[in-house]
């Protein structure tokens, strides 16, 4: 017996927030131009393509959240803290840089991790946790106990060499070897995770004004 919801949806808010860590352009005369998110953005495009296919297509607005500023000003900050309080699942692309180079990507998962995930009804499939850490480079460093305490995303009902390969290289070591039947076969299984939690779990929101109390590393808790 399916029981009520314990909340109602934010219309506005993302489905999923795209945690990721944001390398600086490169400085002029370094070589051609290129854009340094260009693979991010791709990822985040075809995972939105493939929960829209899912859930149906959300008027005028990806179901997801991507940050593509380089930080700085209120309005950006406020942004970023209202999708990163508001949205359902939190994807993070975990690299080295991503654990040990960015202040912000702490943050997210600090403020994300704070949320009660509570059962949409009786019958919800069983996840301790709404966050999906994807593998999207090789990481040179054991992970940290915030981050090891969250299972990793490893896809299932797929060919025993696409897990390999995706455990072995990334995400992005897919893209850049050339490997895109097994990439694409990944991000459809990170797609149906993502609504598999949508629709059994509801992450209550918590809206923050400021980003003073969050952690900026993920090596200790937030005071």
């Amino acid at each position: 017996m399916q029981t009520a919801a314990p909340g109602r949806d934010d219309p506005a808010a993302p489905v999923f927030f795209l945690s990721y860590w944001r390398p600086d352009p490169p400085k002029h005369g370094a070589g051609p131009p290129r854009e340094p998110n260009r693979f991010v953005m791709q990822f985040f495009d075809e995972l939105s393509e493939n929960v829209n296919n899912l859930i149906g297509s959300m008027p005028g607005r990806d179901p997801g959240f991507l940050d593509v500023a380089r930080g700085g000003g209120e309005l950006w900050e406020r942004q970023l803290l209202h999708a990163a309080g508001t949205s359902q699942v939190l994807i993070s692309l975990l690299s080295t840089p991503y654990l040990t180079g960015s202040e912000w990507c702490a943050r997210e998962w600090d403020l994300f991790t704070r949320r009660r995930v509570r059962p949409r009804h009786d019958h919800a499939q069983l996840y301790e946790t709404a966050v999906v850490p994807v593998l999207w480079t090789p990481l040179g460093t054991p992970l940290p106990p915030v981050v090891s305490d969250v299972n990793m995303f490893v896809p299932t009902r797929l060919r025993d060499d696409f897990r390999a390969d995706y455990q072995s290289e990334g995400l992005l070591g897919l893209l850049r070897t050339g490997r895109q039947v097994v990439y694409e076969a990944i991000v459809w299984r990170i797609a149906q995770r993502v609504v598999d939690i949508h629709h059994n779990y509801w992450v209550e929101p918590l809206r923050l004004t400021g980003s003073d109390d969050l952690r900026t590393d993920f090596e200790r808790r937030a005071a």
